[in-house]
């Protein structure tokens, strides 16, 4: 895995982690205008850096990738694990 890939990858999950905790912080505090903003910075900032890399590693998902694009692989199955 190319270090860019990587990198973007980590900061895609640290930033979907921040998202979901704002997202169960407004279940309890939904008149928290502050958290509502940051939450929606988040979800452009996430929008860009998912946007990047499917331009530069293909889709992540069928969602995003339908038909040939998609289908060029490589398959999830064939990419290296992150885990």
């Amino acid at each position: 895995m190319t270090a860019n890939k990587a990198n973007l990858k980590c900061r895609m999950k640290a930033i979907r982690f921040s998202m979901w905790d704002l997202h169960l912080y407004l279940d309890t505090h939904p008149c928290d205008e502050t958290a509502a903003e940051l939450l929606k910075t988040y979800k452009e900032k996430y929008l860009c850096l998912k946007e990047e890399y499917e331009n530069a590693f293909g889709p992540l998902s069928p969602v995003t990738g339908y038909g040939k694009k998609w289908l060029k692989g490589p398959w999830p199955w064939e990419r290296e694990c992150d885990c």
